[in-house]
């Protein structure tokens, strides 16, 4: 199925490395895990993927685990947060039309501006480089 999530991570691929190993997860029977798993001879990395739609006003927030129904689900915010405490490498990508922005460990707890979110986009060659940089 595609929408706006996946039509922003195949962007983000586009720009990785073919030989890089990615694998799409999705396990209806377990919940929680992230999209993506990224494995290399370094490392490996575990991304949650979501896509926002950016508030006109500078001064909204964004708020990822708040909330009635946060952005991250709560079995999200758990399998990152135990994955985290174990020393695995772990992130939230904040896409949008722009670009995304890169939460690594559990940076995502914290709220941001649309302002903040604005200044800390990284184009979609950027955010390849980066998960690049982690595992390879």
């Amino acid at each position: 199925m595609s929408g706006p999530e996946n039509t922003f991570i195949a962007s983000v691929h586009r720009h990785l490395c073919p030989s890089l190993y990615k694998m799409k997860n999705h396990n209806q029977y377990n919940g929680g895990i992230p999209d993506v798993w990224y494995s290399g001879s370094k490392s490996d990395l575990w991304v949650e993927y979501k896509f926002v739609i950016l508030p006109k006003k500078d001064d909204t927030l964004i708020d990822l685990v708040g909330g009635k129904n946060p952005i991250l689900s709560e079995l999200q915010q758990h399998w990152l947060k135990n994955r985290h405490a174990e020393g695995r490498h772990v992130s939230v990508i904040m896409g949008s039309q722009l670009g995304g922005v890169w939460m690594p460990g559990i940076s995502w707890e914290v709220t941001l501006s649309t302002h903040s979110f604005r200044t800390s986009i990284l184009l979609r060659n950027e955010l390849a480089k980066t998960i690049s940089n982690i595992v390879s």
